[in-house]
């Protein structure tokens, strides 16, 4: 994959922690830091976005749909158990 230059303006106690990774070899370079921190944040904005969806679909649901689940839920429960007993 192809990179491109970015310059970003970091606090300097940020980039003081970043650079002693860099020197204790936690980290290859500034920007392997950078690019992991990123990926992390990405991760953990999929995490939320999936976390407020589900939410949303919960509550959107009827009455009935919530009974209807809260069924679904014990059966699979109790055929989990007898499952696992055996």
């Amino acid at each position: 994959m192809s990179k491109l230059k970015v310059t970003l303006s970091l606090d300097q106690e940020l980039l003081g922690t970043v650079d002693t990774a860099v020197k204790r070899e936690l980290a290859d370079s500034r920007s392997a830091v950078v690019e992991e921190a990123i990926r992390l944040w990405q991760v953990e904005q999929k995490r939320r976005w999936v976390e407020r969806e589900t939410e949303a679909y919960y509550r959107a649901q009827s009455a009935a749909e919530r009974r209807e689940d809260r069924a679904w839920t014990k059966l699979s429960g109790r055929a989990s158990k007898r499952f696992w007993e055996e």
